[in-house]
């Protein structure tokens, strides 16, 4: 009889992991950490942890890199990101197109600067970039965003993205940028960037 109680107990535990709640769990892993430089971290679930190459993301992880520092992350969409030095984002939110619906991706910029190339998810559904400063909202699109020449600058190396504050937007296309200062002014309109300017927008994100 006591013989029988005990063994309830991992009966029970192996009926949990096999219950939609367990999946839900493994569905949180969203892509995997691909390149970095010299080291990063990342927050999930309020505990911390040091990334290396190959580690598994997941959904509403925060990931960071320090001085000097870079991490590439692929998606499990295709989809990409690469950090500067002592940048700060939160994986909100990422959804796979299924059927005929789309998806949806969501990372919130907290600090520092990014390389974004799109995936299934903004071809099909809605992948946005939000900033402190502004939101990108992207279609099949590469682009940089962040701080660069005394402001926050956005250049899109291909594609298309919608940068919007609260007072206004513009939509930007193939080389062209934007130029942000504060939340509560509207983008610089659109404007063609210089070889230079372009240059020293890939090294602050480049290896």
């Amino acid at each position: 009889m006591h013989r029988a109680w005990l063994l309830f107990p991992c009966a029970a535990f192996a009926l949990i992991l096999s219950m939609p709640g367990a999946e839900a769990a493994d569905a949180a892993v969203i892509g995997n950490a691909t390149q970095m430089k010299p080291e990063a971290g990342a927050r999930f679930e309020g505990q911390a942890r040091e990334l290396a190459v190959g580690a598994e993301v997941h959904r509403d992880e925060q990931v960071w890199t320090a001085s000097g520092g870079r991490l590439d992350i692929a998606f499990a969409d295709g989809s990409s990101i690469t950090l500067g030095e002592n940048a700060r984002v939160v994986l909100d939110e990422f959804v796979m197109p299924e059927g005929a619906g789309g998806g949806s991706q969501v990372v919130r910029s907290i600090t520092g600067a990014l390389r974004f190339v799109g995936g299934t998810v903004d071809k099909s559904g809605s992948t946005k970039i939000v900033t402190p400063i502004a939101t990108m909202t992207v279609r099949g699109t590469e682009f940089f965003a962040g701080p660069i020449d005394g402001a926050y600058g956005v250049f899109v190396f291909d594609g298309q993205v919608d940068v919007a504050t609260s007072a206004g937007s513009v939509t930007l296309k193939k080389g062209e940028g934007t130029t942000l200062t504060q939340s509560r002014i509207a983008p610089t309109p659109p404007k063609t960037w210089g070889d230079a300017k372009i240059a020293r927008a890939e090294k602050i994100v480049g290896y």
